[in-house]
């Protein structure tokens, strides 16, 4: 205590005579500029102090070499590695802001003002630098995808124009040839590894901007000049901009995008621009490639079967929503579905295999059945990811494919048949084409259905053509610059010959089955097959399809080529196909209609080209073999009695139509085989001259 007093007392005494100084005039001497720079504190003296925060924790010893040496390391505190950790993975989780499209197509250089055609090529080397970072490491640059999808939404035109173009490239390289799923919310709680969250994440990512990227293509789509006439909000620019994103729709549809997500949301793009053939040129294209695009869907699902299911599904509802206001070829893309190449839908299905008794059964315990239904999950996932389908699936896909597309042709075929819808009319040969090939497939149940609709449509053709209403087969309102002759055109003639076609298709179809109870009278189609012989001999497109080479008519408005969809039948060969079905596949020939089509077949040859004659001379030859001696009469007059009275055309009368059946075919003669003796073919010369040996050989018989 007394040294502790003495120390205060010595420290009170100091600062008693340091206060005296201070107050005592003169006493204050000046300090120097050496002894300043001690007394003042120094900038290093102010900077904050780094302890040594390791401390050395001696660890076990080693030997080397014979010695024994002694180990120390550091170790450092768990507070600072926590905060060091921290750092790391702000930096690491911390990604590059995203730039706004309006502000990147905007960014400009400092200095003077770019021209266009400089901002322009500045907007396309920064839009091939995002692309190529993608291309180059998709998961680690996830975000360049980001910011060139929503480039897509730039106001101006040509940057969103080059941002869609370059994302077709991006998704066909990026995305897989199936489905990416969704992540349940227990996938979502579970702990990964960095790998496996990183995957997820950058499939997630592409999942939504690829959705994004199809709203936007079907947005834009939808402006054509066709929907934009009357519109003035419309720009040029807007619509040259739907036509992109309608072929790159088209471009996707046939990659492996075709199998990725939202792939019914991709095909319903070309099929929105399926409506009546415009006329622009470069809409026309469009439509023409929406038309391939939507073929070779079809064509290359043929052993899957749920991509046509779906095209199939959508074209019909899209075509009964425009109320059949579309063109002709719409309805042909229906003959391209090769999925019901093989379907028979009379095949008897082999039952079921047997159920395995109780006792048969092998015990599984708890843990064993868990595993076996987790195992079958697995095999589920495999043979989706692979695209495989059981024979189950694919039958079920081909009989809605089938119904949608019978339920279609038969509402066309009912609205036509009214007579109100033209839109519906210009559909109808279509439609037969269609049922011509797929009428066979048909349920009984709709089979009554279809005969009543074809024969209502070909009646409502034949009254618009009817005698009755004419002077002698001449037209009263036929302008004289008509090419297409007689007294119905080349459609009409086409539509008459499909619908006879399909008609006995269907019944002979069903018939062979085994599943005709009873029978039908298709007595009308023969006798209309009989009035229309003239015209079709007369048709100009006889022989002609799309596929034959022709000039292009130089008062079209269209640049490109009126090619049908497929449609591939010509007249001439309905006309055979139908004689065919009549007298050799069916129960309705007889040599009372044999005559007076051999007696039409002959005038017809008159006037038809070179093919077609040929055929229907070997078809006259099936029939001389076929009846005998019952159509050599036909070929002499020695045994005629001439009060029989002359055979009747059918145009003799004024008003008047004659039937087959009251021509009076006996009085017929073939005198047009002298002219076709001196024809140019030597074919149908050598033909007609052997059909008239024939006939008077078995006669002499």
């Amino acid at each position: 205590m007394a040294k502790r007093k003495s120390k205060i007392d010595h420290q009170k005494s100091k600062r008693f005579q340091k206060d005296n100084d201070l107050l005592t005039p003169g006493s204050f001497k000046a300090k120097s500029a050496e002894d300043d720079w001690e007394n003042e504190e120094q900038s290093f003296e102010l900077q904050p102090r780094k302890g040594d925060t390791t401390r050395q924790v001696e660890a076990l010893p080693i030997k080397r070499g014979g010695k024994v040496e002694r180990v120390v390391r550091d170790v450092v505190p768990k507070e600072i590695e926590k905060d060091e950790e921290s750092e790391e993975e702000l930096v690491d989780t911390e990604e590059p802001q995203e730039e706004e499209p309006a502000q990147l197509a905007a960014q400009e250089p400092e200095g003077p003002k770019l021209t266009p055609q400089e901002r322009l090529l500045k907007i396309k080397e920064e839009i091939a630098r995002l692309a190529s970072r993608v291309l180059e490491d998709p998961e680690e640059n996830v975000s360049s995808l980001v910011t060139l999808r929503k480039l897509t939404l730039a106001p101006e035109v040509a940057t969103s124009r080059l941002a869609i173009l370059a994302l077709i490239p991006v998704f066909k390289s990026l995305a897989p040839g199936y489905r990416i799923r969704a992540l349940t919310s227990a996938e979502e709680k579970e702990k990964v590894s960095k790998d496996v969250a990183r995957q997820r994440k950058f499939e997630q990512t592409l999942v939504t901007n690829y959705r994004d990227y199809v709203e936007l293509l079907g947005t834009q789509a939808r402006i054509s000049a066709l929907n934009s006439q009357n519109s003035k909000n419309v720009t040029p620019q807007q619509i040259k901009l739907g036509q992109i994103a309608a072929k790159a729709a088209c471009e996707l549809c046939n990659s492996s995008l075709r199998h990725f997500n939202y792939n019914e949301e991709l095909f319903t793009i070309p099929i929105r621009r399926l409506n009546r053939k415009p006329a622009l040129a470069s809409d026309l294209e469009v439509f023409t490639m929406s038309l391939r695009t939507l073929e070779t869907l079809l064509k290359d699902d043929k052993e899957h079967g749920s991509l046509t299911h779906t095209i199939v599904r959508i074209l019909c509802k899209v075509i009964k929503d425009k109320k059949f206001r579309v063109d002709e070829a719409v309805i042909n893309v229906f003959l391209s579905v090769a999925l019901l190449d093989d379907y028979d839908p009379n095949s008897v299905k082999k039952d079921a295999a047997p159920k395995m008794k109780k006792k048969d059964r092998v015990h599984l315990s708890k843990k064993q059945r868990k595993q076996r239904k987790e195992l079958k999950g697995i095999e589920e996932e495999m043979r989706k990811a692979e695209q495989a389908i059981t024979a189950e699936e694919r039958e079920r896909f081909q009989s809605q494919t089938l119904k949608l597309v019978l339920t279609l042709y038969l509402e066309i075929l009912k609205v036509a048949s009214l007579g109100e819808d033209t839109s519906a009319k210009s559909l109808v040969a279509a439609v037969m084409e269609g049922l011509a090939r797929f009428g066979q497939m048909a349920n009984f149940d709709l089979l009554g259905d279809f005969l009543e609709v074809l024969k209502e449509t070909m009646n409502n053709i034949t009254e618009e053509h009817s005698i009755q209403t004419e002077l002698y087969g001449i037209p009263q309102n036929v302008d004289d610059d008509d090419s297409t002759g007689g007294l119905y055109t080349s459609e009409d003639v086409r539509k008459l010959l499909l619908c006879i076609s399909a008609a006995f298709s269907l019944v002979l179809n069903h018939g062979e089955a085994g599943r005709l109870p009873i029978s039908f009278d298709l007595s009308s189609f023969i006798t209309t097959l009989h009035l229309i012989l003239v015209d079709v001999a007369v048709s100009p497109d006889l022989e002609f399809s799309h596929k034959s080479l022709r000039l292009a008519d130089p008062l079209s408005e269209s640049e490109v080529p009126d090619k049908p969809a497929v449609n591939v039948s010509t007249n001439a060969e309905l006309l055979i196909k139908c004689l065919d079905l009549i007298f050799f596949r069916s129960r309705n020939g007889s040599l009372a209609r044999a005559l007076p089509f051999v007696k039409r077949l002959y005038i017809s040859l008159l006037q038809m080209p070179e093919k077609t004659s040929i055929a229907s001379l070997k078809f006259v030859a099936k029939l001389v073999g076929k009846y005998g001696s019952g159509l050599n009469s036909m070929w002499s007059s020695e045994d005629r009695v001439a009060s029989e009275g002359g055979y009747i055309l059918g145009i003799e009368k004024e008003g008047v139509e004659v039937e087959m059946e009251r021509n009076n075919i006996g009085s017929a003669v073939l005198w047009e085989n002298v002219l076709l003796d001196k024809h140019y073919c030597n074919i149908i010369k050598d033909g007609a001259r052997s059909i008239m040996k024939n006939s008077k050989e078995n006669g002499s018989k």
